[in-house]
This record gives C-alpha cells, sequence and structure tokens, in this order.
C-alpha cells in the first residue's frame, strides 16, 4: 500500500501593508501632516474577494474603477467599500501623524525622512501585533515611481524587520501596483480616513473604521516643542 502525500502545514504568515498620505512640502503651503499607515492581516483572500466582486459589481453597471482609492472614489462607492471592510473580522490598522512643521530640516530629505517615520508604526507592529507561531511577514507598498524614495522605503522596512523580527522569521518587501492588491487599497482607505481627520476636521469614515484600529494615531511630533514654520 503506497504511502499517502502528508497534507501541507499552514503556518501563519502576517500581511502587513503600508500606505502614506501627504506631502513633503515643508512650507506652510504644503499639507500640514504626513501620515503613514499599515494594515495587516492573517488571512487576506476573504476581504479581497469582497473588494474584487465589489468592483465587478460597479463595472457591470458601467462604472469605471480599476481599483478603489479613497481620494477619488465617489461617497457612494466609499461608503460601500467601507460597509465591505466593516463586515470583516481578522484585521486592523495603526497610523502615526507627523506634524510636519515640528520635523527638524536635517531630517527632511526622503532618505532621512522615511527610516525616521515610516519605520515607526511599521516597529510597532511588529512589536506587539505578531502570533506566536509566525513563521512569515509579508509587507507590501504602492509602486514607488521615485528610485530615491523606493531604496528609502526599502532600506528603512529591511532595518526594522531585521531588528524587530525574530531570527526564526522570515520577511520580504514588495512594492506592487494598488490595483494587483486589493490590501494596499484597504491601507489606501484607512490612511485617507485618518488623513481627512486631521487635514479637514471631517471623521465621517474615520469614525466608522476607528474600531479596526488597535490604538488612537499616534502624533508622533507631539514631544517636539520647536516649530520651524
Amino acid at each position: 500500500m503506497g504511502r499517502g502525500v502528508r497534507p501541507h502545514r499552514s503556518v501563519p504568515t502576517l500581511h502587513a501593508h503600508l500606505d502614506e498620505s501627504g506631502d513633503l512640502n515643508f512650507t506652510p503651503s504644503g499639507s500640514k501632516y504626513y501620515i503613514f499607515t499599515v494594515a495587516w492581516t492573517y488571512d487576506p483572500s476573504p476581504l479581497a474577494q469582497d473588494l474584487t466582486a465589489l468592483r465587478f459589481s460597479y463595472l457591470k453597471f458601467g462604472t469605471d474603477l480599476n481599483r478603489f482609492h479613497a481620494s477619488e472614489d465617489q461617497q457612494a462607492v466609499r461608503d460601500a467599500v467601507v460597509n465591505k471592510l466593516m463586515s470583516r473580522a481578522g484585521w486592523n490598522f495603526a497610523s502615526i501623524v507627523v506634524e510636519k512643521n515640528k520635523v527638524n530640516p536635517t531630517i527632511r530629505e526622503q532618505h532621512r525622512f522615511y527610516p525616521q517615520f515610516a519605520t515607526m508604526v511599521l516597529r510597532f507592529v511588529l512589536r506587539g501585533c505578531i502570533r506566536p507561531q509566525t513563521d512569515q511577514v509579508l509587507i507590501f507598498t504602492d509602486e514607488l515611481p521615485v528610485k530615491a524614495k523606493r531604496e528609502a522605503v526599502k532600506k528603512a522596512i529591511h532595518a526594522a524587520c531585521r531588528s524587530e523580527l525574530e531570527s526564526r522569521i522570515r520577511f520580504g518587501c514588495y512594492h506592487h501596483p494598488s490595483t494587483s492588491n486589493k490590501w494596499i487599497q484597504v491601507a489606501d482607505y484607512c490612511c485617507w480616513s485618518v488623513q481627512r481627520k486631521w487635514e479637514r476636521n471631517d471623521s465621517r469614515t474615520y469614525s466608522r473604521l476607528r474600531t479596526r484600529m488597535i490604538r488612537d494615531e499616534l502624533n508622533v511630533t507631539a514631544r517636539g516643542t520647536t516649530t520651524y514654520y
């Protein structure tokens, strides 16, 4: 009698998705805040499938959507997306809010700014939200067309993973177009909701998504006392 094939043992993989909102214009004409958000899950398929079905339902009736993008979507679409996000458990997000006029000029360049601030929210997740049996961490961002920014983000993410994860945990970092990854779109919606709250005092979407936050967003530069402009 032949020996049966042993089923592959599923090991927990954390899927983390990093998004950002704001600009690097450090003058009064730029955005007041720069926001970094990570949305994460151990089971990405169900919500991704829900969002795919939702997009096709819009396409069926003539609404041309190649992805969901909070700042561009009509309010009715936003409401439908948020309904889908809140209908699924098993995911969370965290954000940090950088008050740009308190950022020291010496760390405003991309190769310094991203390692300084993007890794703060990522380290928060890696330190406190990893399940004991986690075998692998996969980190995703949207495509980064500017080479200097891409290299700065990649370097920062790798440094954070090496310092925060146990040596047994493998990790990978991928920069994919948001059209190919529904979870980058989830992170975009979460990040946009925080941005609207801080920049526009508009908490409509934020108030619905807030229950998925591990804790209230961190104003990471609130500790500073120097205002540069």
